[in-house]
């Protein structure tokens, strides 16, 4: 009896435990809205469930460092991503990211605008290394 009792509740415990987070890295560019490579670098992603969250750490076309944290969502095929403490001072900047139309389905890859508050916005592509 004592076996069964124990058998349930480590079942109850796995069942009710949340699931572990992802780490992963993507290949991250920056770019203008018109098409001109900005900066290059990773983002090092936290990925639980629909929630991640991470750091990056970019290079500028000038080879100036840039650094910036990021939290964020995704619903079904869209992430939304809000990008925070910058090191080039801009404010208020969220990437909605989602699959170009035509990707390979085999490869994840994103696209997406940046809108930032405090100057022009941007054009964010991302693949997983």
């Amino acid at each position: 009896m004592l076996q069964l009792v124990t058998k349930a509740a480590v079942a109850l415990v796995l069942m009710s435990a949340p699931a572990l987070a992802e780490t992963q890295s993507w290949n991250v560019s920056e770019e203008s809205n018109s098409g001109i490579k900005s900066s290059t670098g990773t983002w090092a992603v936290t990925v639980d469930g629909d929630k991640l969250s991470g750091k990056a750490e970019m290079q500028s076309d000038t080879g100036a460092p840039t650094a910036y944290t990021f939290e964020g969502t995704k619903s079904g095929d869209v992430y939304t991503v809000t990008l925070g403490d910058r090191d080039d001072k801009l404010t208020g900047c969220v990437w909605t990211g989602a699959a170009p139309e035509k990707s390979d389905p085999k490869h994840f890859k994103l696209i997406g605008k940046v809108k930032c508050s405090s100057g022009p916005g941007f054009v964010i592509r991302a693949s997983k290394m």
